[in-house]
């Protein structure tokens, strides 16, 4: 296993990552619409039937990444914080999370789940909760519950899963406040 460090540790999106991301897809997805001109008789070169499909999700991809939030994220000794859209900061104190792992592999999700809304820095209203991560994904699980997409982050989801594995035992084996005092 990696040597975990406990100190401050920033993931961000890698536009070099994004752009070979892309070259992978472009490798596969190319000779496929090729295979499928020549059965519908067209010459597989001519990039005319399907040449503006690819062209314009070659700038979509790069475009949605970007308006996704939650990235850049930080991860230091007391919080977690990830981004808004707009570019503002939400941070939430790892005692405050009852979850915080990653899942997938081809396409990398970060799933916070909050003890309460009430539990973040700045206090999200209600509308503003639904601008921090993928919303859509997290609606119908648990209203707490932040998903950010990792596509193509830096340094790599290997890194950001043994970092949260680590923060998430410290907080479990550290003993909680008393109520009575």
């Amino acid at each position: 296993m990696t040597e975990v460090d406990a100190g401050e540790i920033r993931f961000r999106r890698s536009r070099r990552r994004v752009l070979g991301r892309m070259a992978c897809a472009g490798l596969v997805v190319l000779p496929a619409f090729a295979l499928l001109g020549v059965a519908f008789g067209n010459a597989w070169y001519n990039p005319l039937p399907h040449g503006p499909i690819l062209l314009l999700a070659a700038i979509r991809f790069p475009m949605h990444l970007r308006r996704q939030g939650g990235l850049p994220l930080r991860l230091t000794r007391d919080f977690l914080e990830l981004t808004v859209p707009g570019g503002g900061t939400v941070q939430v104190d790892w005692p405050d999370l009852t979850r915080a792992e990653v899942r997938g592999a081809i396409s990398p999700t970060l799933i916070v789940d909050i003890a309460g809304r009430d539990r973040t820095r700045p206090v999200l209203d209600r509308w503003e909760w639904g601008r921090v991560g993928l919303w859509g994904r997290a609606r119908g699980q648990s209203p707490q519950e932040i998903h950010v997409s990792l596509v193509a982050t830096t340094p790599n989801v290997h890194r950001l899963r043994a970092e949260l594995a680590h923060r998430m035992a410290r907080v479990a084996d550290e003993p909680s406040p008393d109520p009575r005092t």
